[in-house]
């Protein structure tokens, strides 16, 4: 696919409190690395990703939940074609939303880490509610692609959905339990929950974007959360109302040689735009 690329970086921008620095920096940056073609096999193309970069610009070794956890975009659809696991199906998907977005521009909110699952969400720059049928079409046909990009890479695209059974028939774990946040299993059990830094390291996690290459536009990523919270949520059942209720669940504050950051920290924007303008 030949199109027209550029990126745009804001510089770094402090949420919550502008004057003052942040012991914790999450950075957003737009990479570019080799990878086969997932149509043509035998070529080789140049994919982009999204990185993410957790920065620990203090003394204190710390940890915090992670931003996004899976290791690709997962969007929540439930009006749009959804493409089976044959891969007539996802040429399908490819075929019909290539292109589909061309000239417009949207912001992407990258998940929450108050949850055991999260999600990213495109909408219109244009509009305030990100609720919008517009919203709607594009996490539609972003979701699947993705859900043909997760099949190609034989990972298991079902299993960050709320609204299905995975394969072995258990309910999707959406939330954290009670059992889940203690300082053993959070080193252990659900580490991959969580950021761990020691004082002035980095660590970066990488997403592809393939998916807005597919339908091209200009996406603006940006982080939706203002802070980093010291609690997760959790489904609990309550006696009195005879339903699960969601509390907060606070994190331990010690986690073997790591504190527990939480309070603002340093973030910016970045946009990329696929194709002619």
């Amino acid at each position: 696919m030949k199109v027209k690329l550029f990126f745009i970086s804001t510089l770094l921008l402090l949420q919550g409190n502008f004057l003052f620095p942040q012991c914790i920096s999450i950075e957003l940056s737009i990479i570019w690395e080799k990878e086969y073609d997932i149509i043509k096999k035998d070529s080789i193309v140049c994919i982009p990703k999204l990185n993410i970069i957790y920065r620990n610009n203090c003394n204190t070794n710390y940890y915090f939940s992670k931003i996004y956890r899976d290791s690709l975009p997962c969007f929540t659809c439930l009006i749009s074609y959804y493409p089976s696991e044959e891969k007539q199906d996802c040429y399908k998907a490819i075929s019909y939303n290539t292109k589909k977005y061309a000239n417009q521009n949207f912001n992407v909110t990258i998940g929450t880490s108050l949850y055991y699952s999260s999600f990213w969400y495109a909408y219109k720059d244009t509009i305030n509610a990100k609720k919008s049928p517009q919203s709607e079409y594009v996490n539609c046909s972003l979701e699947a692609l993705y859900h043909c990009i997760r099949y190609d890479y034989n990972l298991d695209f079902f299993w960050n959905y709320l609204h299905i059974l995975s394969e072995r028939g258990q309910p999707i774990k959406d939330r954290f339990e009670s059992s889940d946040i203690l300082p053993e299993k959070i080193l252990t059990t659900i580490k991959d929950q969580f950021v761990f830094l020691k004082s002035r390291e980095t660590l970066t996690d990488s997403y592809n974007l393939l998916g807005f290459q597919i339908i091209e536009g200009c996406f603006t990523f940006l982080i939706e959360q203002d802070d980093i919270k010291n609690y997760v949520l959790t489904n609990q059942y309550d006696s009195k109302m005879k339903k699960n209720v969601e509390h907060k669940l606070e994190l331990p504050a010690v986690v073997g040689e790591y504190q527990l950051y939480s309070g603002g920290f340093n973030t910016n924007k970045v946009t990329v735009c696929f194709g002619e303008k």
